[in-house]
């Protein structure tokens, strides 16, 4: 996968976790979620389409097979090293507001590393699985 920075990390999050099932989500969509303009989300899904991680057909965005598994990878790392910090002491709320700044930095592999460490968790301090294989 390409590099990505944290604005697009952050609207590839928003578009997966904006879509309801089936439906895709729609630029308006994402700028009121994200909190930015509509055309600051149009020059941030120029940047995903040209990485191949989203599709747009008639106003509506989707993530493609390799936005999906970007998105996997990101929240296993976020999941990861979410559970790291809080067993280190930090809330919830802080583990999870600090690992947002780099989830997207680090590798699938890694946090691989440092689940089996930690003792393969099936959840994150928040509860949600954490999802080795698929």
């Amino acid at each position: 996968m390409d590099y990505l920075t944290k604005k697009e990390r952050d609207c590839l999050i928003t578009i997966k976790e904006s879509s309801n099932g089936p439906f895709p989500v729609k630029l308006s969509e994402i700028a009121e979620r994200m909190q930015v303009k509509p055309p600051t989300v149009s020059d941030l899904l120029k940047r995903l389409l040209d990485k191949g991680l989203i599709t747009k057909k008639g106003g509506m965005v989707i993530l493609s097979r390799d936005g999906e598994e970007a998105y996997r990878d990101i929240t296993l790392v976020h999941r990861a090293m979410e559970t790291l910090l809080f067993r280190a002491g930090l809330s919830k709320e802080e583990a999870c507001r600090e690992v947002k700044e780099f989830d997207y930095l680090m590798s699938r592999e890694t946090a691989e590393r440092i689940l089996h460490l930690m003792g393969d968790p099936d959840t994150c301090p928040h509860g949600q699985p954490v999802v080795v294989k698929e």
